[in-house]
């Protein structure tokens, strides 16, 4: 694994987007925190890194791909209000802080297979204009998908909700896939019936 500061990073996200292109930075150990909050960024690939302190994604603009695969996120991620115009990709990351991505707007795929989610994750009030997929994803703390709008889809087969789930005012277009998933809501009920309960689905739903 490659050491890398947080300006080095930054300096490497930060370059003029080209469209088809992706920066290849995968297997590196950023050194400390990472804020790129407001900025507008390139397209990269960060497969297998770990980021020892707290990356900040708020406000900031993905314009081409944005791969956190199979990473480490120590103190967690904020991509509040953040805009990615490409997949979202973290699937089999582990956040050891929070992840929010509350307001963000995800004009690609927002996908979290397999990962590990050991403190709060929260969706609220996200636009996901493709699928959302959570298959076999462990949520240890609470989930928040209030008022989600999930345009291409939920796949959640597999997932471990530990903490319950608030949907509330969530929409999904396309299919809802709930099958397997377990976990209790905040009353000591099932998650499964729970997500049902409140989710509002324009398509199919299988549980």
């Amino acid at each position: 694994m490659t050491p890398m500061s947080p300006q080095e990073l930054r300096a490497a996200l930060t370059a003029p987007f080209v469209p088809g292109e992706a920066l290849d930075l995968r297997a590196r150990r950023i050194t400390g925190a990472l804020d790129l909050s407001g900025q507008s960024l390139c397209g990269f690939d960060l497969t297998g890194s770990v980021f020892e302190g707290r990356v900040t994604l708020a406000g900031a603009t993905c314009l081409g791909l944005t791969w956190f695969r199979d990473c480490v996120f120590e103190q967690g991620l904020d991509g509040g209000g953040a805009v990615f115009g490409h997949d979202l990709r973290c699937d089999g990351a582990e956040f050891r802080g929070d992840a929010c991505l509350r307001g963000a707007e995800m004009r690609g795929t927002c996908v979290l297979d397999a990962a590990v989610l050991r403190q709060e994750t929260d969706l609220a009030g996200a636009e996901i204009l493709s699928s959302f997929s959570c298959a076999a994803t462990r949520f240890h703390g609470p989930v928040d998908l209030a008022g989600a709008t999930l345009l291409g889809g939920l796949w959640a087969e597999g997932a471990i909700f530990q903490s319950g789930v608030n949907a509330s005012d969530a929409e999904v277009y396309g299919r809802t896939w709930l099958r397997r998933i377990t976990g209790a809501d905040d009353r000591g009920g099932s998650c499964h019936a729970s997500l049902m309960e409140q989710i509002t689905p324009y398509g199919y739903m299988w549980t």
